[in-house]
């Protein structure tokens, strides 16, 4: 009797530890939760954390620096999280989050976005337990080298950029990036650069107006699809249809249909999912004590991207399927 009521002892022991290595609860920090990209990354990281029996908690910051901070303070004191996932808004001013949850001994996971001092190298900041980002630069190589092919065979190919923000680091690297990428083509120039707010109706007004000072423009390229959305619209107002090249970054569904339809020439495909995915494996693994990669970049993942990369054109659409 006494061996029978050992072993339930024991088995009952397992029992209760499995059930706690499976209860661990990972904090999700969300730059803003009403956008798509957004929720497809939360997605693969749910996908991956709740299939191993983990909970996942989600914060929405509103797009508001200081108010991911106090979630993240939070989070904390709380005492309730073993991981953090986090999509900054500010990989710089996260870093006292981040350095706080270190001393807490909460790992941190960066999605999509790098945290720390330098936002141009995919270098994991000291806090950071693993990473999957890409940077604004490497946002910019990829747009570009897809104005690059589309000015092929242009001896005077004049380019129009709408950027998000002004002032907006990431949209600054961005841009940095292109004009750097550009400026060893003799045959392309930029002639425009404005703001568009990431907004297609600003996207249609900005290029409404760029188009009439300069009717020449044979290339529109940005830094979100939602701006050549209002883009192609203008282009069509001002009977230029076929003749203008429009370049989107991001890859969603409406930009996919554009580039497989062949109103647009190009975009460049984020995966959020897949990087969500990537961000679930790293913190299970980081609580399993068993991490396999420290660095990610976005760009390097393919699968999902197609042999040929991320720029999406009629030559590779059939080979990739967007995400959000």
């Amino acid at each position: 009797m006494k061996k029978f009521l050992a072993l339930c002892i024991t088995l009952l022991s397992i029992a209760l530890f499995a059930t706690t290595a499976l209860a661990q609860t990972v904090a999700f920090f969300n730059p803003i939760g009403n956008n798509d990209y957004t929720a497809a990354a939360e997605k693969g990281v749910r996908e991956v954390l709740e299939g191993a029996g983990m909970t996942v908690e989600s914060f929405d910051a509103g797009f508001n620096a200081e108010e991911q901070l106090n979630q993240i303070e939070d989070a904390i004191t709380s005492g309730n999280f073993d991981a953090f996932v986090l999509y900054s808004v500010d990989g710089v001013g996260v870093t006292v989050g981040v350095d706080a949850a270190a001393e807490a001994g909460i790992p941190v996971i960066s999605l999509d976005a790098p945290i720390g001092p330098d936002r141009t190298t995919l270098v994991p900041y000291k806090n950071v337990a693993a990473q999957i980002a890409r940077t604004g630069a490497g946002d910019g190589a990829q747009i570009g080298a897809a104005v690059v092919s589309a000015c092929e065979g242009d001896d005077d190919c004049q380019v129009a950029f709408m950027i998000g923000f002004q002032g907006f680091p990431l949209d600054l690297d961005r841009f940095n990036a292109v004009e750097a990428i550009l400026a060893g083509h003799d045959n392309i120039s930029i002639v425009a650069n404005q703001a568009a707010s990431y907004l297609e109706d600003e996207g249609f007004d900005v290029a409404t107006d760029m188009l009439q000072a300069n009717s020449d423009i044979d290339v529109i390229a940005s830094v979100g699809d939602q701006m050549i959305l209002g883009a192609e619209l203008a282009v069509q107002d001002a009977g230029l249809e076929g003749q203008v090249a429009l370049i989107g970054q991001g890859g969603n569904q409406d930009a996919y249909n554009a580039v497989a339809e062949g109103r647009w020439f190009a975009t460049i495909a984020n995966i959020p999912y897949t990087n969500g995915k990537i961000a679930g494996q790293m913190a299970q693994q980081v609580l399993e004590g068993n991490l396999i990669t420290v660095s990610a970049n976005m760009y390097d993942q393919s699968p999902p991207y197609p042999a040929s990369g991320a720029i999406i054109t009629q030559d590779n659409f059939e080979d990739f399927s967007p995400e959000w």
